[in-house]
């Protein structure tokens, strides 16, 4: 019979607390940063433990590949741009003294690293993998919170300013238009093939009496495609907002969009 449980990981727990007390030692040294960066990363670091320390874990590992499929979102779309936006610009300039980090995030740079770390963990040799070995499953999960970062560094504001080519907000928008295709490419094959991709779970027992293996995969394909796609569209529709706001405003003689008052 299946048994839902609470998992217990003390990796994960020591890699939120490391995380934690970086943002704190960062921030202390920030003139800019405020309470809000810590409350950011606050709901990132809860994110990353709702996908890892929660039933959502059991039933990926052992159940339902449309649960495996939430938890990715969560690591790779929904915990980045939080914990990114917990950075003041000062604290973004501080993390870009790491050695290659300035590299890796740059807009072309960043948009691979995300596209090959989506469709690699997806292949089914290593998804399968994923499921019966847990050091290698680690690995996989810290490589989409890592992809993640990466991808929206170059969109979020503190962050996205210390690019050596830092996108226009009409660009940006093309950028995350660009960053759904991975993602798509792989809700697809899952959403429309007529036999189970991932081996692990034609063997998982069935938490739903009927809710087959190949249902549960369209439905797999169909939670990364929308909310992959929700995540982005948030971060869209918050760039599109600013961008009109700062046209209006320009509009009407207020500011230029280059921050000079008008006549």
């Amino acid at each position: 019979m299946a048994k839902v449980t609470w998992p217990f990981d003390p990796s994960v727990y020591v890699g939120l607390v490391v995380l934690f007390f970086g943002h704190a030692w960062l921030a202390r040294g920030a003139a800019d940063a405020e309470r809000k960066h810590t409350l950011y990363l606050l709901a990132g670091l809860f994110t990353v433990w709702l996908a890892l320390e929660t039933p959502i874990d059991t039933i990926s590992d052992y159940y339902l590949d449309s649960v495996h499929m939430l938890q990715h979102v969560l690591l790779a779309f929904v915990a980045p741009p939080l914990m990114l936006l917990g950075l003041s610009p000062a604290m973004a300039g501080s993390l870009l003294r790491v050695p290659g980090l300035r590299a890796i995030t740059e807009p072309i740079p960043a948009q691979l690293i995300a596209a090959v770390v989506m469709i690699a963990w997806h292949i089914p040799t290593l998804y399968d993998a994923t499921l019966a070995n847990e050091s290698l499953h680690i690995l996989e999960h810290v490589m989409f919170i890592g992809s993640g970062l990466v991808l929206y560094w170059p969109i979020v504001q503190a962050t996205s300013a210390h690019a050596r080519w830092e996108m226009s907000a009409g660009a940006k928008l093309v950028y995350m238009l660009l960053a759904t295709l991975p993602q798509d490419g792989v809700a697809l094959v899952l959403i429309f093939s007529r036999v189970p991709f991932y081996d692990f779970y034609t063997h998982a027992p069935r938490l739903l009496e009927g809710f087959t293996a190949l249902i549960d995969q369209t439905i797999a394909g169909a939670v990364l495609m929308i909310f992959g796609k929700v995540t982005l569209g948030i971060a869209a529709g918050v760039v599109f907002f600013r961008w009109f706001g700062a046209e209006h405003r320009a509009d009407r003689g207020i500011e230029s969009p280059l921050g000079v008052r008008r006549n």
